[in-house]
This record gives structure tokens, C-alpha cells and sequence, in this order.
């Protein structure tokens, strides 16, 4: 008994190191991914120095007065240009950043249904919050990190962590093949280059084949350790219709996550020099977005630190110019890492000063020695 008790009693010390562990190596991917960003953007800033220094160079040898003047000129302009390239209207990054947030719930929500979708019970609040705190994992080598904060959030709700698991392959695959088709449909548009076409389209056969209904009602029948009228019950309920309902709530998502980018290059004081039609802009930004984030996805690198920021120069440089394109995908980044941390931070605080209080109803309203309901908190 005396070892029992220790046991319980060193649980609430292991949870909050385990809390920790895995904040902590999230905020390692987080740095890591601004650190990738934070060198592209000295890059850029060398770059423009070294072609200053040219100019200089240049007017030294012009042949008359006036020539080397103009090249002094433009010399002394990228000089200026390299201290102030990469900076943004706050309040333009500002607004872009509540589009980003408003374009994550859809994609909750989704994940949200394909849970009851397969007799998984929980309350809204808190699965948003596993969402979005799970959603911080794909910045941490792998993608198992997103499974095992979810998993770990949901675990009060007696969640089947077989149903749990498909569910996240459901949404994550739904979202990502969603955005393979616009990227695809955006690059079309614009005819930029038919090799960023032909991935898009790969990536869309990559990411929706596997999450067809046959297949996936297949692979749930494949699946062990559950009773045969829970899978049926799954397979029932994981057909077209939900499919359906994932691509709009989902197309809706990268929508908004486009016009966020869009709002970003707006915000970018060498945008204002540039004469692009609205319709180019608004389709190469959400083309730009989908492409880079799916391509970050499969690449498995830690958030997709370097590959969406490549993604998104190569779409947008030909549309807003390569200073412009690269800063658009630093400082989407930014915003969106930030918007990240601080919806998981506003729903973990609702969730934990609610679950105390929440907690202690159930059990007066079950009585002492009754056992815990589907929903209750943790003791």
C-alpha cells in the first residue's frame, strides 16, 4: 500500500516533467525554424550590399559626370534598401495574423467531427486546445510529437488512441490534399512553371489516394484490439459525406490562409513599387502558402523550416520580385508561429482554470465512490 500511494503520489511530478520535456523540445523546433529564417533574411541583406558595392564600383569607372551620379545614386538607395528591406507594417502583420487563426478553426473543427466520427466523445474547449497544442509538435523531428501531445490531452475523455490516431490521419491528410489541389488549381492560373504544377498535382495524389472512403474504411477494418461493433460502426461513418464536408471546411481554411500571406505582402514596403494585377497577387499567395506548407509536410523536416520559405520565394518571385517574395515568406513564418503559440496558450489557460472547477460539480454530482464519467478531468 505505502508504494501504491507513493506511486499516485509522484504522478502530478511526472506529468508536469513530461509537460516540460515536451514543451521544451517544441521550443527547440521553434528556434531552430527562426534561426533557418533569420539567415535567409542576412543572406538577402549581403546580397544587396554586394550589389551597392558594384554599382560604386561602376560609377568609379563611368565616363562622364553625370553617369557616375545615377549609379552613385541607385548604389546609395540599395545601401538604404539593406537596413529596411525586411520590415513590415505591424498592423498589417497584425490583421494577418487573425486571418491565420480564423483559418486554423475549419481544420479544428474537422478533426473535431471525424472524432465523433468514429464514437470519440469530447468536449469542444478541449479538444481545440489538443488541436492547436498538438499542431506545436510538427516542429519537433517527426510528425509523432503531434500524435502524442493529442493523445496525451484527450486521455481524460477515455478516447480509443486507435481512433484518436486515425482521426489525425484523416484530417491531416484531408488538409494537406486540400491544399495540393488549390496549389495546383493557383499555378495553373498563373503559368509560372510547369515543374511546380507537376509536384502540386503529386502532392495532391500523394495525400488524398490514402484517405479515399474504400481505403480508409479498409484500413479500418484491418485494425486489431477493437470490438468488431465499434469497427463497423467507424466504417459506417467515414464515407464520401465526411470527406466531402472536410474539403469544403478545409478549402475554406487555405482561403484564408492565402489572403493571410496576401495581407503579409501587403504589408512590405517594396510591394508599393510594384504593378501587379490584384487577381495574379491574390492567386499566387494562396498558391505561394498551400504549395509551401504541403511541401513542408512531406519533407519532415521540423516544421518545414527552409522548404516553405524556397516554396514561396520560387511562386512569388516571378510575381513580386525575390527581395519581396523572400520576405513575404520570413515574415508568414513569423505571424504564423506566433499565432500558433498564442491561440494554444489562450485555450490551455480557459482549459486548465475551468478543469479544477468542472471537476469538482462532477464529482459531487456522482457522489464519492462512484466512478468517473466520459468527460471527467484528471484528479
Amino acid at each position: 500500500m505505502p508504494s501504491i500511494q507513493r506511486h499516485r503520489a509522484s504522478r502530478p511530478l511526472l506529468r508536469a516533467l513530461l509537460q516540460l520535456l515536451i514543451l521544451g523540445l517544441v521550443g527547440w523546433g521553434i528556434y531552430r525554424s527562426f534561426e533557418a529564417s533569420r539567415a535567409e533574411l542576412s543572406q538577402q541583406r549581403l546580397q544587396i550590399l554586394g550589389e551597392a558595392n558594384e554599382l560604386r564600383l561602376q560609377a568609379s569607372k563611368a565616363e562622364n559626370a553625370r553617369s557616375a551620379q545615377e549609379l552613385l545614386a541607385q548604389s546609395q538607395a540599395l545601401q538604404a534598401a539593406a537596413h529596411d528591406f525586411w520590415k513590415a507594417n505591424p498592423l498589417g502583420l497584425a490583421f494577418a495574423g487573425v486571418l491565420y487563426g480564423l483559418g486554423m478553426i475549419p481544420a479544428g473543427l474537422y478533426w473535431k467531427r471525424c472524432l465523433s466520427a468514429l464514437g470519440q466523445q469530447t468536449e469542444l474547449m478541449v479538444t481545440l486546445w489538443a488541436y492547436f497544442y498538438g499542431n506545436l509538435g510538427k516542429y519537433f523531428p517527426g510528425k509523432a510529437m503531434v500524435l502524442i501531445i493529442r493523445l496525451r490531452e484527450l486521455k481524460r475523455f477515455d478516447v480509443n488512441s486507435v481512433a484518436v490516431t486515425v482521426a489525425i490521419f484523416m484530417e491531416t491528410l484531408t488538409l494537406m490534399a486540400t491544399g495540393a489541389a488549390m496549389a495546383a488549381l493557383c499555378l495553373i492560373a498563373l503559368n509560372i512553371d510547369w515543374r511546380l504544377t507537376i509536384l502540386a498535382l503529386g502532392l495532391l495524389a500523394a495525400t488524398f489516394l490514402p484517405i479515399i472512403p474504400p481505403l480508409i474504411r479498409w484500413i479500418v477494418s484491418k485494425i486489431g484490439r477493437v470490438p468488431n461493433e465499434d469497427l463497423e460502426q467507424w466504417k459506417s461513418r467515414t464515407g464520401w459525406k465526411l470527406t466531402g464536408v472536410g474539403w469544403l471546411s478545409l478549402s475554406l481554411s487555405w482561403m484564408l490562409f492565402g489572403l493571410s500571406l496576401l495581407v503579409v505582402l501587403l504589408s512590405i514596403p517594396g510591394y508599393q513599387d510594384l504593378q501587379v494585377s490584384q487577381a495574379r497577387l491574390v492567386a499566387s499567395a494562396c498558391g505561394a502558402c498551400a504549395l509551401a506548407v504541403v511541401s513542408g509536410f512531406v519533407s519532415l523536416i521540423p516544421g518545414g523550416a527552409g522548404v516553405r520559405e524556397v516554396v514561396v520565394s520560387m511562386i512569388l518571385a516571378p510575381v513580386v520580385g525575390p527581395t519581396t517574395a523572400l520576405c513575404g515568406a520570413v515574415w508568414m513564418r513569423v505571424v504564423w508561429t506566433t499565432v500558433e503559440l498564442l491561440i494554444a496558450g489562450c485555450l490551455g489557460t480557459l482549459v486548465f482554470q475551468f478543469r479544477p472547477v468542472s471537476a469538482a460539480m462532477q464529482e459531487t454530482a456522482d457522489g464519492p465512490g462512484k466512478p468517473a464519467r466520459l468527460g471527467d478531468a484528471d484528479p
